[in-house]
């Protein structure tokens, strides 16, 4: 049976074309700042595959798409938007479809937009349907999902299908990205006469016409450093904002919302109850324990920035080892933490029994999860953290590691674990990154305190130049450079296929 009503209801631009805007859930709650993405060129005969974590803006980035089609031309009738969260199965999926491609078969090109298509099983096997009949020759397919696993093993079952090569990453958004869009909105709520206004809105341009990426040589990214280098106080601040919110654009405007507008400097508690709420769900679905999954949040924030061996970490939860690392790759492909390998130079190959480390994918996941583990208010974890040197500086750490994989990677050919690890030996040196850049190894160390210098470096023989991040300090001669955090990040670009 096919469900139009609920079809009907969810392409509302069917009957009001670009009206639909005004009362879009998604797009009117995105608000006061909408955070623009880098736009997928879709081309006729593609099918695209979008990996994120929920609340990241996914499905605001498919009504937004839809909006820009109609502003050129594209008939509203001729595109079509599924939320998968609400169908049960495959076959409901098919019909919903079938029931498009009926009233669409005079037009030569057709959109179809599947949001959570990992809600149903074996969706693969509907669009290797398509494909198969031609179907989509005429169509542009775009499916979005939040489980990365699902998405990845799934969709490694159309080859030779249109999915090569249009695999993207919707990750949350970085502090070069928030820098850019925020700005503007904060100097609207600040005096007409303020310096510091007036140095933040000099900020953007500046920072617009440059950025650095590592495959540069030291003196290059010094170079482009210097630029943004009389700006540090605003970055600075701008970096503080980001410490508390994160990357995900809902949040950010609900904090910014909050601090500028009402004079709260806080994130409400159902922020945080949300959020967890989709991750625990997320698990269910996935048929995971809420009880196992809550021993491995608590384990991670236990050991947050230190290393520490899985058979170690499963024999103190005591689960099984085949238990742990189950757990730990789901919560990894839910987007919630990742796990940086350590690597072996002699074996150029990382040390996949060796001890990890494991960080949260965002500062927002971090203060969440802690309200939850603790049962405190996240308002208060987050006051507690911005008083704990220490700790910050390990949510600081977890957060240029998640930049530098933002920086390099791309979905299913180049996974974090191929360029980018931590280093330590039985002598006691330790490197918090490695990034290879082709044959070149640049080693990256984060010290976020008052005052670090050149000897903070261990050296390491296969690496021959380094980067030290600190909180203030800017200088280092030869192969190393000290960089302040805030402008290194600030600078630093994505990838290609982080949208």
């Amino acid at each position: 049976m096919v469900k139009i009503a609920e079809i009907v209801t969810q392409n509302p631009w069917w009957r009001s074309e670009e009206e639909f805007v005004k009362y879009d859930q998604n797009l009117s709650k995105a608000k006061p700042i909408f955070f623009e993405r880098r736009q997928i060129g879709l081309k006729k005969g593609g099918i695209y595959i979008l990996r994120g974590p929920r609340q990241v803006g996914k499905t605001t980035y498919i009504k937004d798409m839809i909006r820009r089609l109609i502003e050129k031309g594209v008939p509203s009738r001729s595109m079509l938007y599924l939320s998968l969260d609400f169908f049960v199965s495959r076959r409901e999926m098919k019909n919903a479809i079938d029931y498009f491609l009926d009233l669409t078969r005079d037009f030569p090109q057709i959109f179809i937009f599947l949001d959570e298509i990992t809600s149903i099983d074996d969706w693969n096997l509907e669009l290797k349907r398509m494909a198969d009949q031609g179907i989509t020759q005429r169509a542009v397919i775009l499916a979005t999902g939040s489980s990365a696993i699902k998405l990845k093993e799934t969709g490694e079952l159309l080859p030779g299908r249109g999915v090569e090569g249009n695999e993207y990453y919707m990750k949350p958004l970085s502090f070069r990205r928030f820098v850019l869009q925020s700005t503007d909105w904060i100097v609207d709520c600040l005096p007409e006469k303020d310096e510091f206004r007036n140095a933040l809105k000099r900020l953007k341009p500046v920072l617009n016409d440059c950025s650095i990426d590592l495959s540069y040589g030291l003196e290059d990214i010094k170079r482009e450093i210097q630029k943004i280098l009389p700006f540090k106080r605003e970055l600075s601040y701008l970096f503080g904002i980001y410490l508390v919110t994160g990357g995900l654009p809902g949040v950010i405007n609900h904090y910014l919302d909050n601090h500028y507008l009402k004079g709260k400097d806080m994130i409400e508690p159902i922020v945080s109850e949300i959020f967890i709420r989709d991750v625990l769900g997320d698990m269910m679905r996935l048929q995971k324990q809420e009880i196992i999954t809550r021993q491995m949040l608590k384990a991670i924030m236990d050991r947050y920035g230190s290393r520490y061996s899985f058979s170690k970490l499963s024999h103190e939860i005591e689960r099984t080892h085949i238990t742990t690392i189950d757990y730990l790759e789901y919560l990894e492909d839910s987007f919630i933490s990742f796990v940086l390998y350590a690597y072996d130079f002699n074996k150029k190959y990382p040390k996949l029994k060796g001890d990890k480390k494991v960080y949260f994918f965002d500062p927002l996941v971090f203060h969440s999860v802690k309200s939850y583990l603790t049962g405190e208010e996240i308002s208060g974890v987050i006051n507690k953290t911005r008083q704990d040197e220490e700790l910050q500086s390990k949510i600081v750490e977890g957060v240029v590691i998640s930049h530098l994989l933002m920086h390099r990677e791309i979905p299913f050919l180049r996974i974090g674990k191929t360029f980018l690890w931590y280093y330590y030996d039985k002598s006691g040196r330790e490197m918090d990154a490695v990034c290879k850049e082709n044959s070149r190894y640049l080693g990256i160390e984060v010290k976020f305190q008052s005052r670090v210098s050149e000897k903070e470096i261990k050296a390491i023989a296969p690496v021959k130049q380094f980067i030290i991040l600190s909180k203030e300090d800017i200088g280092g001669n030869g192969e190393t450079a000290i960089i302040p955090v805030d402008l290194f990040l600030a600078q630093l670009s994505l990838s290609e296929r982080n949208v």
